[in-house]
């Protein structure tokens, strides 16, 4: 149901007038993400700080009103559509790349920073993050929220595997500082882990605090084909038993293969079974 007057006036004071939205026009946008799942907010606010948040919260709380963080709604599963309807919480406008400390292994970002954005400005410094095959639009708060992960989960791990702090907004409207600076950390509970995957259901989070990796120097790749999808798999877990990270490895079936061609005419030999695999290192032994 609509806001009322006195409520949108609240939030305009919270957050200024550009920042809340109940335009149908631009409510709409923010019905969906990238799966299949339906319904418009009652309004749109854009956070720029984490003060901001907190009153949003409080004010939520006193009128008993669902807020549902959003990073660019790259995800498939509906968790930034508000299916009861409430608020959308746009954190894109917290943009900021606070700092990187290549000394330390780790860098503090805002939650509305852009995967590839952040690994363009690690770059001079020859460090990196994985990202999910959205990183272009993808949001580091959206991939916390998510723990996603990407085609390079194999070798280098899901979004938990990077988050070592978080800034976090709870329900209660309380703000909480969880996790360290540290890459190696053995002592007492890990709670930023605990957030990771929330979908937005345990807090919003204003900060975060990611180790970044060394980016590799070479990759290389190769493609193997099978005329039988079981020994395909088999493939896969031999190479695994041997040690052998790659960086990324993948099966196309035959079905798949087939549908790939006819979409984009690769010509692909039609097998039964077709694995590409890539692996990155020093250039001496890629």
């Amino acid at each position: 149901m609509p806001l009322d007057e006195r409520l949108l006036e609240k939030l305009q004071e919270i957050f200024g007038e550009k920042d809340v939205s109940t335009r149908t026009s631009e409510l709409y946008v923010y019905s969906f993400d990238g799966g299949i799942h339906r319904r418009m907010p009652d309004a749109v606010v854009r956070p720029r700080n984490t003060v901001q948040v907190q009153k949003l919260v409080a004010l939520a709380n006193e009128h008993k009103i669902p807020l549902v963080p959003r990073g660019a709604g790259t995800g498939l599963v509906g968790g930034a559509v508000p299916i009861v309807g409430g608020i959308v919480v746009d954190m894109q406008g917290m943009k900021e790349i606070k700092e990187i400390r290549v000394d330390g292994m780790y860098a503090v970002v805002e939650p509305g920073v852009v995967c590839d954005k952040f690994n363009e400005a690690l770059k001079p410094y020859g460090y990196f993050i994985p990202g999910p095959a959205s990183s272009e639009v993808a949001t580091l708060g959206g991939m916390v929220g998510h723990n996603s992960s990407g085609g390079f989960a194999l070798k280098y791990g899901a979004t938990r595997d990077y988050v070592l702090g978080l800034l976090v907004v709870l329900p209660n409207g309380e703000v909480i500082d969880v996790g360290t600076r540290t890459p190696v950390n053995s002592g007492g509970f890990q709670f930023e882990k605990f957030f990771c995957g929330s979908e937005g259901t345990l807090g919003i989070f204003t900060e975060i605090i990611l180790k970044i990796v060394p980016k590799p120097k070479a990759r290389a790749a190769c493609v193997a084909f099978f005329d039988d999808l079981e020994k395909t798999g088999q493939c896969v877990a031999n190479i695994i038993a041997q040690g052998l990270v790659p960086s990324q490895i993948e099966i196309m079936t035959g079905i798949s293969i087939k549908a790939v061609n006819k979409a984009k005419g690769l010509g692909l030999p039609e097998c039964a079974g077709m694995l590409l695999i890539e692996v990155d290192g020093h250039p001496g032994v890629v």
